[in-house]
């Protein structure tokens, strides 16, 4: 199975105290053994690596972790000019923040399910893609 990983799962799955972290873990270490791949926007390491950092967690076990993630089978996605315009129009018409609404716009264009912990992005993202949590 293909899907659109957002930053929340990866985050939930790393902190115990998140009421998502067994479920959120368990499809981390899923992705990290069988063919299932996650997309990700480029933007996904930094968004998990910056919330990692705020929360005080180790950077070395967050680094290992994050490139396991970012690597084959697993795909990165860049955002050109042609994708920043069709971002920035499902921000508008989705009500998203920017960053949302790239995981948004690359569920829509792989046509894969977009997996989010985030109730806003869940709620107004399933207008354009398939959204599920962990």
């Amino acid at each position: 199975m293909r899907m659109v990983l957002d930053a929340s799962v990866a985050i939930a799955a790393f902190r115990p105290s998140e009421p998502k972290h067994p479920a959120a873990r368990a499809l981390i270490l899923e992705l990290m053994k069988t063919s299932d791949t996650a997309v990700v926007p480029a933007l996904f390491i930094a968004e998990v690596r910056g919330a990692l950092a705020r929360l005080g967690f180790d950077r070395g076990s967050s680094s290992r972790w994050l490139a396991a993630l970012t690597r084959q089978p697993h795909e990165v996605v860049t955002l050109g000019p042609r994708a920043a315009r069709a971002t920035g129009e499902i921000a508008t018409r989705c009500r998203l923040r920017g960053a949302d609404a790239f995981y948004v716009w690359l569920a829509e264009r792989e046509a894969i399910p977009l997996c989010t912990l985030d109730a806003e992005m869940a709620a107004r993202g399933k207008a354009v893609c398939s959204v599920m949590e962990p």
